[in-house]
C-alpha cells in the first residue's frame, strides 16, 4: 500500500470535499423542526444571544443541534456562518469525527481540539460540545462552540456546560410558566363553568385561589384576599378549619353558619384534602354551594314546576269567568290563596296559573298532597329531619319540601285533611316564616306562598273541631271558588271539542264528525266526577269509536240510562234500523250502508233490541 505525506492526505480530503456535498435539510423542514423545538430554539437562541454580546472576542460560533444532528441555529458575533450551517446534518460520513456526534454518543460532553478530528480541514479548529436533557432526562439535542485553534479559550468547555445547563433550567421555567398559565386558564374556565364557590387553601389555610362565585357568597374581594388566612376574610369562624384539624375531607356536607354581618350562611360544602408526594397534608380545596341553589336543582329535577296558565283553563260561563278574575288577582299577590270546589273541578289547575303568572314564576311549584302523606311520616316529609333522628332515616339528614319550595309556591292539596297537630306547625311557619327540622334546634328561614285547596267547606269542618279557625283564616285571604261542571253546562260542547283535539293526538285518532246526539246527553248529565269524568268519558269514546264519528253508541250505557229524552231518541232509532233491514231484506251490509254505520255496528243493535226477522 503507497505511503501518503501529511501534504498529499490535504489534498486528498480537500478533494473529497470538492467532490463530496454535505447533506441538508429543507428550508421547510428547518423550519418545521424549529417550530417543533419551539421552547429549547427561542430559549437557546435568547440565552446565546445575550452571552454573545458581553464577549468581546468574535472569532467564534455557537450552534444549536438537535437530536437527529440537524444544526438549527449558528450564533456568532461576527455573523458569520462558520464551519456547521444551519440546516446541514452533522454525519461522520462528511465531517468525520466531531464533538458533536461524540456527545449524542456518549451523552456527556465533549471537547475536540485540532487533531483529534478526523477530517484533515478540522485540524486547525477546536469544538467543545455539551447535550441537553428534558425534565425527564432525555437527550434533545446538543450546543456546541466552534473557534480557531489559536483563538479557542482554555475554558471552551465550561463554558458550553454552562451555557447548556442555563438553557435546561429556562427551558423548564418556561415550560413551568406556560403549564401554569394553562391550567390558570382551564381552572378559571372550570371554576366560570360550575356555580360553586372555590377556595384552595394551602397547608396553614392561607388562600392560593378563590373564584368569583366564593368571593359573591362570602362577600369579599378576590384580589384583597389572596395570601391572607382564611380566618382572617370572613366574620365568623370558618368551619373548612376543622379539616386542618382532621386531616379528613367529606362531601356534600350541610353547613348552616351565622354572619354577624349578613345573617344566615346556609350552604353544601365539600373539602378535598391535598397532599404532596410524600402523602403529607399540603391543603385544602373547600367547595361550597348556597343550599338555594341545591334546592333549585332538585326542585326542577323532580319536576316542581307549574306547567298551566289562565288559557288552559276552557270555558266561558260567568262563574268560571269570575274564579278566573280573582285568580288573576291573586297571581299579581302574594298573599295566602284558598280554592275550595268539588273534585275534578281544576283546583290545581287553578293554582298552577296563579303561580306561572305571578310574582314567583320563576321559582319552584311545590305540590303536597295532603291526604296521600302517612301520618306518621307527614311532619319529616314536609320539615326535614337532622342526621340521626330516628331508625332508618337518611345518615346526612334530609330537607322537607317547605325547604326544597323556598321562594316559590306550596300547593297544600286536600288541606282539610291535614292532622290537627301538623296544623299547629303549619301555623307557626307563616307566622314566623321559618321551619325546624325534627331533631335540629336552628331555625332555617323560608319564603313561601301558600295555595291550599279543599273539596270539603272547611268553615264546616272549623265547626265539627276538624279544622283550625285561626288556620282557616290565616289561609282564606282569597278565596276562589271553581264551579262544577253541572253549574257550567253552557261549556261542555266547548269542552267536549277541546278534549276531542287533545286525545286524538294521544290516540292517534282522526275525528271528523261529533253527532249532536253524542254531546246532548252530556248536558243533562250531573257530573259528579266534573271536568275530569267528562275527559275520561272523551277518551273512551275515542278508544271504541269505529268511523271516526262520534255519536250516541259511543256513550257510555250510564249517561244513556239515566238520560229521558236520549230514551225517546233510542226508540227512533230502533225503529230506523228496523225499517233499513225490512227495506234490505235483512241483508245486513246494505242496511250498514243505508245507514252509515259498519256491519258490527249493525249487529250489535240487532242484538241490543232484540230485533227478530219477520217472514
Amino acid at each position: 500500500m503507497a505511503n501518503f505525506s501529511k501534504k498529499d492526505k490535504m489534498i486528498n480530503d480537500q478533494k473529497n470535499l470538492k467532490n463530496i456535498e454535505p447533506i441538508r435539510v429543507s428550508s421547510e423542514e428547518l423550519n418545521r423542526r424549529r417550530e417543533t423545538n419551539k421552547i429549547w430554539f427561542s430559549s437557546m437562541v435568547s440565552l446565546l444571544e445575550k452571552f454573545i454580546s458581553k464577549i468581546k472576542k468574535k472569532d467564534f460560533f455557537i450552534s444549536f443541534i438537535d437530536s437527529d444532528k440537524v444544526v438549527l441555529k449558528t450564533i456568532s458575533p461576527s455573523g458569520g456562518e462558520g464551519f456547521f450551517t444551519e440546516g446541514v446534518i452533522i454525519n461522520k460520513e462528511f465531517f468525520g469525527t466531531t464533538s458533536i456526534e461524540l456527545a449524542l454518543a456518549r451523552h456527556g460532553e465533549t471537547e475536540l481540539i485540532g487533531s483529534d478530528h478526523t477530517l484533515t480541514a478540522l485540524k486547525d479548529w477546536a469544538c467543545a460540545s455539551s447535550p441537553i436533557r428534558d425534565s425527564e432526562g432525555n437527550i434533545y439535542g446538543v450546543i456546541s462552540l466552534t473557534a480557531k485553534k489559536k483563538n479557542y479559550p482554555v475554558y471552551g468547555l465550561g463554558i458550553i456546560s454552562a451555557l447548556s445547563l442555563a438553557v435546561e433550567k429556562e427551558v423548564r421555567w418556561r415550560e413551568i410558566s406556560e403549564n401554569f398559565k394553562l391550567s390558570k386558564k382551564y381552572l378559571d374556565i372550570i371554576t366560570k363553568g360550575t356555580k360553586d364557590g372555590i377556595i384552595c387553601l394551602d397547608e396553614n389555610a392561607k388562600i392560593l385561589y378563590l373564584n368569583e362565585n366564593a368571593g359573591e357568597i362570602l362577600h369579599v374581594d378576590i384580589k384583597k384576599s389572596l395570601g391572607r388566612l382564611m380566618v382572617d376574610i370572613v366574620d365568623f369562624d370558618p368551619v373548612i378549619l376543622s379539616v386542618f384539624q382532621t386531616h379528613e375531607g367529606y362531601t356534600d356536607r350541610e353547613f348552616i353558619i351565622n354572619s354577624p354581618l349578613w345573617g344566615t350562611l346556609h350552604f353544601i360544602k365539600s373539602a378535598v384534602v391535598i397532599r404532596d408526594e410524600n402523602g403529607n397534608f399540603a391543603g385544602v380545596v373547600d367547595f361550597f354551594r348556597e343550599i338555594n341553589r341545591v334546592r333549585k336543582f332538585v326542585t326542577s329535577y323532580i319536576g316542581a314546576q307549574a306547567k298551566f296558565n289562565f288559557s288552559d283553563i276552557i270555558g266561558t260561563s260567568p262563574k268560571l269567568k269570575e274564579a278566573i278574575r280573582i285568580s288573576k288577582i291573586a297571581a299579581k299577590s302574594n298573599s295566602n290563596v284558598l280554592i275550595l270546589g268539588e273534585t275534578g273541578t281544576g283546583k290545581e289547575m287553578f293554582a298552577q296559573a296563579i303561580h306561572y303568572e305571578g310574582l314567583r314564576k320563576k321559582e319552584p311549584f311545590m305540590v303536597i298532597n295532603c291526604g296521600a302523606i302517612p301520618r306518621e311520616l307527614a311532619e319529616s316529609e314536609l320539615f326535614g329531619y337532622e342526621p340521626g333522628t330516628f331508625t332508618g332515616a337518611d345518615k346526612r339528614g334530609r330537607p322537607g319540601k317547605f325547604e326544597l319550595a323556598n321562594g316559590g309556591t306550596i300547593f297544600l292539596d286536600e288541606i282539610g285533611e291535614f292532622p290537627l297537630g301538623l296544623q299547629v306547625k303549619l301555623l307557626r311557619i307563616l307566622q314566623e316564616r321559618n321551619i325546624t327540622r325534627i331533631g335540629g334546634i336552628k331555625s332555617i328561614a323560608v319564603n313561601i306562598r301558600i295555595i291550599a285547596a279543599s273539596n270539603k267547606d272547611l268553615s264546616k269542618e272549623v265547626d265539627n273541631g276538624n279544622f283550625r279557625k285561626d288556620l282557616f283564616h290565616r289561609l282564606n285571604v282569597i278565596q276562589i271558588n271553581p264551579p262544577p261542571l253541572k253549574e257550567r253546562t253552557e261549556d261542555i260542547p266547548i269542552l267536549v271539542n277541546y278534549f276531542v283535539e287533545k286525545l286524538s293526538k294521544k290516540l292517534h285518532k282522526n275525528i271528523k264528525k261529533i253527532d249532536d246526539s253524542f254531546i246532548k246527553p252530556l248536558t243533562t248529565h250531573n257530573f259528579p266526577g266534573n271536568i275530569r269524568e267528562l275527559e275520561n268519558i272523551i277518551e273512551r269514546a275515542l278508544n271504541i269509536c269505529e268511523n271516526n264519528e262520534l255519536n250516541f253508541s259511543c256513550l257510555p250505557s250510564e249517561i244513556i240510562k239515566n238520560n229521558p229524552s236520549f230514551k225517546l231518541m233510542d226508540e227512533i232509532k230502533r225503529e230506523s234500523l228496523i225499517q233499513a233491514l225490512q227495506d234490505a231484506k235483512w241483508n245486513i251490509s246494505k242496511t250498514a250502508k243505508i245507514l252509515g254505520i259498519s256491519r258490527p255496528t249493525v249487529y250489535h243493535h240487532i242484538n241490543k233490541w232484540n230485533i227478530q226477522k219477520k217472514f
